[in-house]
């Protein structure tokens, strides 16, 4: 889609499948002309191909701060019947895609490939995709094993994924050029005692690291988080480092979530397993050099942070970065979705309410450069079924610009939503 400014949407409107909707409810509006002008043919296309559920959604946000432009999050499928997305925004602007692909369309299907795309902002769309994973694989069909990504300072893009049946994570990275992606390798060897949950990647410059839990399932209290780490774009990585403190545990079925705030210096958000009902949200800070840990704090919990449940919760968080540098996590306790800026030595905030009376699960995070933080997540989910769309817009000063987002989308079995900026400031949030 074409951006729309101010001049022609002066209210707030949410664009489904072509029919314009009054995000107050009090009228439905008629298709505005200049609104079908701005798609482009390949939207047009795809809308005339596509059933229902799989047709773009474009929520167009009469966000107006002065004469300031209408801010807009568009809203679409996952490309390719895709499920599972992560997105990730490179430092010069490029969005990168990573999803899993099933093989076969029968709803029985598990067996599939990762594979990746770039978004082309000029058409916007994504480009061709590239296949990640070496062989085919089953799904998980629970976000907590979901796939990572990360894009270090040479343009590699780096994956991590997890395969149950070997007990095991595979590694692979793209060439500079992003074209092809190497042949997949192990990651663990001796820390690989009941792997449970993805892995998470970050990538810094030339440095890349790796980083799981682990541990005997029937101690949780005694697990922890390790990692590994490279100094050379991935091309050799460090052996197998303790990074967590096993007094604090680590649940087994929750996944983690990992970011570089700087060289040398890794931010770890996982779930612990305090004697095996501590299950609170630790943020975790690593310091190390040349492939060797120096030294690691954890920062104080506030209230929002700690869950006291002597079962896995099967929970998975997000870290995204804004422009000044400053780290935000959004993860979820009590069912509740919750965000935190890591290191500001600031209490956790909740983010909103759902629909109904239901469990959030699954947030992810993006900032523009304005600041405007939008965080996606989805509810009534359960192992299989996706749940329900549901986000909420912040401003830079943490005020709320509630999207007023009512519409029901349905997010599809095994996968769950993801977001980004895009090169105009503007939101791009897949399901």
């Amino acid at each position: 889609m074409m951006p729309i400014t101010a001049a022609v949407i002066t209210v707030r409107k949410v664009c489904t499948n072509l029919g314009f909707y009054s995000t107050s409810h009090r009228m439905k509006l008629p298709p505005n002309p200049l609104d079908y002008c701005a798609m482009n043919k390949f939207t047009r296309a795809t809308n005339a191909r596509l059933s229902v559920a799989g047709q773009i959604l474009c929520l167009l946000l009469g966000l107006l701060l002065g004469s300031a432009a209408v801010a807009e999050i568009r809203i679409q499928e996952t490309p390719d019947g895709g499920v599972q997305p992560r997105l990730t925004v490179d430092d010069s602007g490029n969005i990168h895609l990573l999803y899993f692909k099933k093989r076969l369309s029968a709803p029985s299907a598990r067996e599939g490939n990762l594979y990746y795309r770039q978004y082309l902002p000029e058409q916007n769309r994504f480009g061709l995709p590239i296949k990640v994973s070496s062989t085919a694989y089953d799904i998980r069909t629970f976000a907590i094993a979901r796939a990572s990504m990360a894009v270090g300072g040479d343009g590699r893009v780096h994956v991590v994924w997890y395969l149950p049946r070997e007990n095991q994570y595979f590694y692979s990275r793209s060439n500079t050029e992003r074209s092809q992606f190497e042949m997949q390798q192990s990651v663990v060897e001796k820390f690989g005692e009941g792997l449970d949950a993805g892995a998470d990647i970050a990538a810094i410059g030339s440095q890349v690291a790796i980083v799981w839990g682990a541990g005997a399932l029937s101690s949780e209290h005694e697990r922890t988080v390790y990692g590994r780490i490279s100094n050379d774009s991935g091309a050799t990585f460090s052996d197998e480092l303790q990074m967590g403190s096993k007094e604090l545990g680590a649940c087994a079925c929750c996944s983690l979530a990992t970011n570089f705030g700087d060289e040398n210096e890794l931010a770890i958000a996982y779930r612990s397993a305090i004697e095996g009902v501590g299950r609170h949200m630790q943020a975790l800070t690593v310091q190390f050099a040349d492939k060797t840990i120096e030294s690691g704090r954890y920062a104080e919990l506030s209230e929002l942070q700690e869950w006291e449940l002597s079962a896995c919760p099967l929970s998975t968080n997000d870290i995204t970065v804004d422009a000044d540098d400053n780290q935000w996590l959004v993860f979820e306790t009590e069912g509740r979705i919750n965000q935190l800026q890591l290191g500001a030595g600031i209490d956790a905030m909740p983010v909103a309410e759902p629909f109904i009376k239901t469990r959030q699960k699954n947030p992810a995070v993006a900032i523009n450069s304005e600041g405007d933080r939008l965080i996606v997540w989805g509810e009534a989910i359960s192992h299989t079924r996706g749940g329900r769309l549901n986000m909420h817009l912040f401003a830079a000063d943490g005020s709320d610009k509630n999207v007023g987002f009512t519409d029901e989308v349905s997010i599809p079995k095994f996968s769950f939503p993801a977001a980004a900026v895009l090169p105009d400031g503007n939101f791009l949030v897949l399901y």
